[in-house]
């Protein structure tokens, strides 16, 4: 058969009854999935941190007229578009799934599901464990002298002073890093201040590395899918704690250690998703047995101590307790910390406990504590020094 090339082409079937229906449909949705990540600014303008990688979004731009303005817009709007949160889910969990690789350079994909917290500039393994980012000298010996100022300013109001230093988790679980993850032959960050302030001589460091290691042998100590230790590692670390906050009191100051309750642990029960898989967008997914659930402890009714501020100061808790003759603290902290608030707070009939490095003298000579005590976790050994007392 031949074919006429100058035929023209069959004309198409009528189109169906329902043709303009289906198209107004297809019309409004297209219309809605255009409109709706503006839309949505309605219920996501106000939000100041992003729900998965835990950083601060950035700021919405004052109206300006000017070639700031358009840029500084499109990253508030990138942060808080609607369907954000589940683009993000979708591609975290595709990269870790697909590739076996984090979608953020804050979060390390262990082995055998363990995940790393690489700290708020993602150089913490780097610094405090490969050796392959710089900690300088300088920051050692600015943060020894800050230890030792707040000591000797305590030490003339008859303050005693202890400082306890949380190890990271890399520094306690290194099995878990990835293969080609080395350790550093020289001394750490950590090895450095300890040396240095053994050296100086004022300042009791409580070095937690040791206890640590010794108690995983019998327990899980950290988490595997957060950044924090769990409840059995915190009561390691109150232990030891408590026995140098004793020793630095007057005699009889505290007569006794209360004890650590050891939550009951229910297999199948008591689950986890830590915030590193979180920030990963699958707290869904990824889960882990909760060996030691703090909230059993916190539910706990022969509490003594109890919380008693009402946001009174911003980032300050107040917690008491009435049993006679305890001494009062106040406490520098970071969020390693918070499960060792129940625990230290039996021990005082007063804790304040503070979420900053810097030394509130203010608070101090308000307060009048018998002890102050420093929490800070290891990557945050250089902090003291960059807010010095004033």
């Amino acid at each position: 058969m031949t074919t006429d090339a100058l035929a023209l082409p069959p004309v198409p079937p009528a189109a169906p009854g329902d043709h303009t229906r289906r198209d107004r449909i297809i019309a409004v949705l297209f219309a809605i999935a255009i409109a709706w990540p503006a839309l949505a600014l309605i219920a996501t303008w106000s939000r100041t941190m992003t729900r998965f990688e835990n950083r601060p979004m950035a700021p919405w731009p004052a109206p300006a007229l000017s070639r700031e303005f358009p840029p500084a817009f499109e990253r508030a709007f990138a942060d808080r578009f609607g369907g954000r949160d589940t683009l993000v889910r979708i591609h975290h969990g595709s990269l870790l799934r697909i590739f076996g690789a984090s979608s953020l350079h804050t979060v390390l994909r262990g082995k055998d599901g363990w995940f790393y917290w690489l700290g708020e500039d993602g150089l913490s393994l780097a610094r405090h464990y490969r050796g392959t980012t710089p900690f300088p000298q300088s920051e050692v010996d600015g943060t020894v002298a800050e230890f030792g100022r707040r000591r000797d300013w305590l030490a003339a109001r008859g303050i005693a002073y202890v400082v306890v230093v949380v190890p990271e988790k890399f520094s306690i679980y290194p099995e878990f890093l990835p293969a080609w993850v080395a350790k550093s032959a020289q001394p750490s960050p950590y090895d450095r201040i300890r040396a240095a302030m053994e050296k100086d001589g004022r300042v009791p460091l409580v070095d937690l590395r040791a206890p640590l290691l010794a108690a995983k042998a019998k327990q899980r100590v950290y988490y595997r899918t957060d950044s924090h230790w769990n409840f059995n590692g915190a009561v390691v670390g109150y232990q030891e704690l408590m026995r140098a906050v004793r020793a630095a009191l007057p005699p009889g100051a505290l007569p006794a250690i209360a004890p650590a309750p050891r939550p009951a642990y229910t297999p199948g029960v008591d689950t986890y998703s830590g915030d590193l898989v979180g920030m990963l967008g699958l707290p869904s997914v990824i889960s882990e047995e909760d060996l030691a659930p703090l909230g059993k402890v916190l539910a706990a009714t022969d509490r003594c101590a109890h919380r008693v501020d009402r946001d009174e100061l911003p980032g300050v808790e107040f917690y008491v307790c009435d049993r006679p003759g305890l001494p009062r603290a106040v406490i520098l902290r970071d969020s390693m910390a918070i499960p060792l608030i129940p625990l230290l707070s039996e021990n005082f009939s007063r804790a304040v406990y503070v979420s900053s490095r810097k030394l509130d003298l203010a608070l101090i000579e308000r307060e009048k504590p018998d002890i102050v005590i420093e929490e800070l976790v290891e990557r945050s050994l250089h902090a003291p020094g960059a807010f010095p007392m004033q």
